[in-house]
């Protein structure tokens, strides 16, 4: 693929066809914190441990916000770009599921594959397709005038074109894999080479009397190689020599970039590309991690992120404008999951490593929010942090007694992350209330939702086994799926007999019927026995209890048409399923495994959740720096309350509400 043109995105929003700017009264800065809990912020503000979001709460307001159901981050940062519901949206999880295979698959994009001619001239370059649908309010905004900036816009990839602005993609954007983040582990003690259960690559290092070895580093898909026993593509792979040169420092040389990274440093990033064919390369960033040097050489490599030099596929608008920032600023995460929760749920770094590489995260999108606003003095501005998420999913359990995976020891160090992650983000709304003074300008602070212990994980396929909804060929255990077997399409359900199988769960707690005429091997009418069957499953299911306490587990089982409304009603899952706090879907049902045991101890570091936990109970939050009215807002509210603002109509398509700023 041929080097983005690198044109300036000021010459681009002056084209003739730009629309003239408009002056709007009114000002918005609306930045999101993944996961920002209204609990834990309150709890926070009343310790005096945020006193920018405090004041935001005396002069302004802070009210729990009403997220989607489920309560998942793709699901509700559609509806609040949107302002409205997941039936228009075409967002209902993270996976969907094709009735044609039952395979599961990501829900935001659609990947078109290229074509090649003599097995090395490209004659159609891939593409991908964003899902999600519906105009954003930005877009809109844009469209009318209005200067507009987004940074790190989730579920905007491919992102969408802005005729006034500039738009980042982030929440959706993948790594160079096309997964949310494949990390690899280098150890001389590793087990064997292996992919973890959430999508790591493991090589176990022999050193040579140099104290050298040369592993080879995964790249995407090889596009012209078969499928193996499992089903899965092989990777392209690139050589990568790692030396022990000192007891304290290894050399790693990859693509004739040679540097020695001392043990418990990070390296600079290193580009690294991969030769898809002899006239098709793509290329990306990573850093790597010298865990130890002496007496074992452990070496983590962070996923690796589309280089915004040169991006594959486009990850802004305009496209050189993801290049500008890097040139400007220096480089930065494109990922649009940046922290590698997934290598420390896998224990393979601690969470020192995990922190540091987290703030790096925060620090970097800072520097980008801020130069934005600097800069382009934008009337409309959006961003989305992840990094409040990602530390209450992996360090929810040091905060939980009760957890399984509390350890004393660790909470008397790592207790307080949550908070600090959450002292940055008040830090930066400080800076942000600054450019409110000129009395034109709002701050919204808000989330897509909050958060609730994870302590037991809930396989549903298996209840669905030992209550007769799901029939197996055979009894004998079938490995658990890993994230592998999904972005390399390897085998699921290799032992369901679906001539017998009513009802089935995949993705964070949605429950499909194996309905005739939608399932290719499909055995449940429509009509009445399609509800019958629903009602059942409602019934029984919600009433699972814990035979460990004897307490309810499910707080609600909801049927579609109580959720959703729209063109794609017809793709929302049949069932879902709302936990109460302490529970979720397993990781195997998500990705259709049928493990042992109906309930069983969540004994991981991803210890903090909300998907698939009743909505109820994990609302999201929102700041504003002047009072509002309405009492229970939701974030399908925000979109049209801002465009109203703005002086610009809200489409009808829309369902949310006003927010009543005052």
């Amino acid at each position: 693929m041929g080097p983005v043109v690198l044109l300036s995105a000021l010459t681009l929003l002056a084209s003739s066809d730009a629309p003239v700017p408009a002056q709007p009264h009114e000002r918005f800065i609306i930045v999101g914190f993944d996961g920002m809990d209204p609990g834990v912020a309150e709890r926070l503000i009343e310790r005096g441990k945020l006193p920018n979001l405090a004041r935001m709460k005396k002069l302004g307001a802070m009210r729990a916000l009403r997220t989607t159901n489920p309560a998942q981050s793709p699901v509700a940062w559609s509806a609040f770009s949107t302002g409205s519901n997941p039936g228009k949206t075409r967002i209902y999880d993270f996976l969907k599921r094709n009735p044609a295979t039952y395979y599961p698959d990501f829900s935001t994009v659609t990947v078109r594959r290229g074509r090649f001619a003599l097995g090395f001239i490209p004659t159609r370059a891939p593409a991908v397709i964003n899902n999600r649908r519906g105009a954003t309010f930005w877009q809109i905004a844009s469209s009318r005038g209005i200067r507009t900036a987004v940074l790190e816009a989730p579920i905007n990839f491919p992102p969408e074109k802005l005729q006034t602005g500039v738009l980042l993609s982030g929440l959706g954007v993948p790594d160079i894999r096309g997964t949310m983040g494949t990390f690899s582990y280098f150890a001389t003690d590793a087990t064997g080479a292996a992919d973890t259960a959430m999508g790591g690559k493991v090589a176990r290092l022999t050193l040579d009397p140099g104290g050298r070895s040369r592993p080879v580093v995964h790249g995407p898909r090889n596009p012209f190689a078969g499928r193996d026993r499992e089903g899965r593509i092989p990777d392209l792979t690139i050589p990568i020599e790692l030396q022990r040169i000192r007891r304290d420092a290894v050399r790693i040389a990859l693509g004739g970039q040679v540097r020695t990274v001392k043990q418990g440093q990070w390296s600079d990033w290193y580009t690294i590309e991969f030769h898809v064919a002899p006239l098709v390369a793509v290329r990306g960033i990573a850093r790597f991690h010298v865990i130890e040097a002496f007496p074992e050489v452990r070496v983590y490599l962070s996923p690796i992120n589309l280089d915004p030099r040169r991006p594959p596929i486009p990850i802004s608008s305009p496209p050189a404008y993801s290049a500008q920032l890097a040139r400007k600023l220096g480089l930065y995460k494109t990922l649009g999951w940046p922290e590698d929760t997934w290598a420390l749920n896998e224990e393979k770094i601690d969470e020192k490593v995990f922190l540091e590489d987290l703030n790096y995260s925060f620090d970097r999108q800072r520097a980008l929010v801020l130069d934005a606003l600097q800069s382009m003095n934008p009337d409309l501005f959006v961003t989305v942090f992840q990094s409040t998420d990602k530390v209450q999913h992996m360090f929810w359990r040091l905060i939980d007694t009760e957890h399984p995976m509390y350890n004393r020891r660790l909470a008397a160090r790592y207790g307080d992350a949550i908070e600090h992650v959450y002292m940055r983000a008040d830090s930066l709304v400080g800076t942000l209330l600054e450019r409110c003074k000129d009395g034109r300008t709002t701050l919204l602070v808000c989330s897509d939702h909050g958060f609730s212990s994870f302590r037991k994980a809930v396989n549903i396929n298996t209840w669905l086994v030992r209550n007769g909804y799901m029939t197996l060929t055979k009894l004998d255990p079938v490995r658990d799926r890993t994230l592998e077997d999904l972005f390399g399409r390897g085998t699921f359900w290799p032992n369901v007999d679906w001539s017998k199988t009513r009802a089935y769960a995949l993705a964070l707690g949605q429950i499909y019927v194996n309905l005739q005429g939608r399932e290719r091997l499909g055995i449940v009418p429509p009509g009445r026995a399609y509800n019958e069957l629903r009602d059942e499953l409602v019934k029984k299911f919600g009433a699972l209890r814990d035979p460990d306490t004897g307490e309810g587990v499910v707080r609600r089982v909801y049927r579609r048409e109580e959720l959703y409304r729209g063109p794609y009603f017809d793709e929302a899952p049949d069932l879902v399923v709302g936990f109460e706090r302490g529970y979720r879907v397993s990781w195997q049902t998500s990705l259709g495994g049928i493990p042992p045991e109906v309930i069983e101890w969540n004994e991981r570091r991803w210890s903090g959740d909300h998907c698939s936990v009743d909505p109820d109970l994990v609302p999201g939050v929102l700041f504003s720096s002047r009072p509002l009215d309405a009492a229970s807002p939701a974030i399908i509210d925000i979109a049209p309350s801002v465009l109203r603002r703005l002086g610009i109509a809200p489409p009808a398509s829309m369902d949310g509400r006003d927010l009543e700023l005052r």
